[in-house]
């Protein structure tokens, strides 16, 4: 086997491959013989067809297969024999395939890239700190009270923070639109869940009112079918709720799990809950800005290959909450909405699997085992649930990788320059991606 490599990019390769005839007609031979013993041909039986009766019916078919296996093999050999860490399937161009001569394709793919720097060095990393005091318990306390809100039907006029129920028909251009109908919709005014200008028409209604909402679709809106078009809707309103918050009395705690039905129960739990979520928003917090920190002015092409496996995942997620939210899912996706996050996720996955490589960072056993017992604790048999991730690599592999990411952190933040940031809790606890989710709901 010749191989020839050509360099067509800082990423791109194409490699160009000869098989020799002699190779491609042993393959070929092969796969005939293996036909001859279950060709089904008039006048023959089975396992008698004389080998040149089926080499003249099923020559070219042999030949097909006979290429592609070779074409396969071939091409995973020649990656290794030239020491080349491809990023991606190849595309492959068959450029003489005729029995007799020699096979020779060309295979174009892209490599791995060169990465300018893994490290941190004397790069400013926010090292936050939190407190959790009463008011945060207080904070949360109402929370829980308003989760707990029931909904007294009334004859007054909805507002916000009231619940309707109601039922709706949508249409574009006249026509019914998928995804657009549905009756005894419960919705509180003001929550996000609809868009707002639909939220703001649907306020001043009572019981019993029917009224038209129109609206335009946002240009960017997930289901692309209705993205950016104006729609009608016919809505009755068929209920009114006023919002009944409960008391934070003895039943409202013993609710939560609090056997002694005391406040003073209750926020002590409170505060021990609010200090773990600090606790693991601290430590996702270093985590990101260390991560930043290594994209930050990093530039390399990415292999675009991997860009599209990351389109597609996030593709893929999207219709399966369309489905979950029982919406139209099979419908097109404008794949540049996932371009600017994919790139991202590829150039940090690239980084990350180049500083494993140059520092030989292996997954430390023990924490690995802990986590999976951490991840077991609240199933009923949490041995048996660790013993299923032992006994599958690629269950571990996952549980493995997420450690390995943990030490590289770690690591790195010993060279960064920290700096010590106290933070309130409520504004650690924010949202830290910029905006609201946006509902995939046909209404929202």
């Amino acid at each position: 086997m010749d191989v020839s490599l050509e360099t067509t990019g800082a990423i791109s390769r194409r490699m160009t491959i000869t098989v020799p005839a002699d190779q491609l007609d042993s393959a070929v031979m092969a796969r005939l013989t293996r036909l001859a013993r279950t060709a089904k041909i008039p006048g023959f039986r089975p396992g008698k067809v004389p080998l040149k009766v089926v080499e003249a019916r099923f020559s070219q078919q042999a030949l097909q297969e006979a290429a592609q296996e070779l074409i396969g093999a071939s091409y995973r050999e020649a990656v290794i024999k030239e020491s080349v860490e491809t990023a991606g399937p190849p595309s492959i161009e068959p450029k003489s395939l005729v029995r007799g001569q020699d096979l020779e394709f060309v295979a174009s793919f892209e490599v791995f890239p060169e990465i300018g720097y893994v490290d941190i060095k004397g790069k400013k990393i926010a090292e936050k700190s939190c407190e959790v005091g009463d008011a945060d318990v207080d904070r949360t306390i109402e929370t829980l009270r308003r989760q707990r809100t029931t909904y007294e039907a009334g004859v007054e006029p909805a507002k916000e923070g009231d619940r309707v129920v109601i039922d709706f028909q949508g249409t574009i251009d006249g026509e019914v639109f998928e995804g657009g109908t549905a009756k005894d919709y419960p919705v509180v005014l003001g929550d996000g869940a609809l868009l707002e200008t639909f939220d703001q028409q649907l306020q001043g209604a009572q019981a019993g009112t029917e009224l038209t909402v129109k609206l335009t679709f946002p240009g960017d809106y997930p289901g692309v079918a209705v993205a950016g078009k104006d729609a009608v809707f016919a809505v009755t309103v068929k209920e009114v709720g006023k919002p009944q918050v409960p008391e934070i009395d003895e039943a409202f705690i013993r609710a939560f799990g609090i056997k002694d039905g005391q406040e003073t129960s209750l926020r002590e739990e409170i505060q021990a809950s609010l200090e773990r979520e600090c606790d693991q928003r601290l430590r996702s917090d270093t985590r990101q800005a260390v991560l930043e920190a290594l994209l930050e002015g990093n530039e390399f092409e990415l292999p675009q290959a991997l860009v599209d496996e990351e389109i597609d995942r996030a593709i893929m997620a999207v219709r399966e909450q369309l489905r979950r939210q029982g919406l139209p899912a099979d419908g097109p996706i404008d794949r540049s909405h996932y371009l600017e996050e994919a790139c991202k996720r590829v150039k940090l996955g690239l980084v990350l699997h180049e500083i494993v490589k140059r520092r030989e960072i292996k997954p430390d056993g023990d924490r690995v085992r802990t986590r999976v017992e951490e991840m077991g604790a609240n199933y009923d048999d949490p041995q048996q649930f660790v013993g299923w991730h032992y006994e599958d690599p690629s269950r571990l592999a996952q549980v493995e990788a997420a450690i390995v990411e943990e030490q590289v952190i770690e690591e790195l933040l010993t060279e960064a320059d920290k700096v010590a940031t106290p933070v309130p809790f409520e504004q650690l606890m924010q949202p830290t991606l910029p905006g609201a989710a946006q509902s995939n709901s046909a209404s929202t």
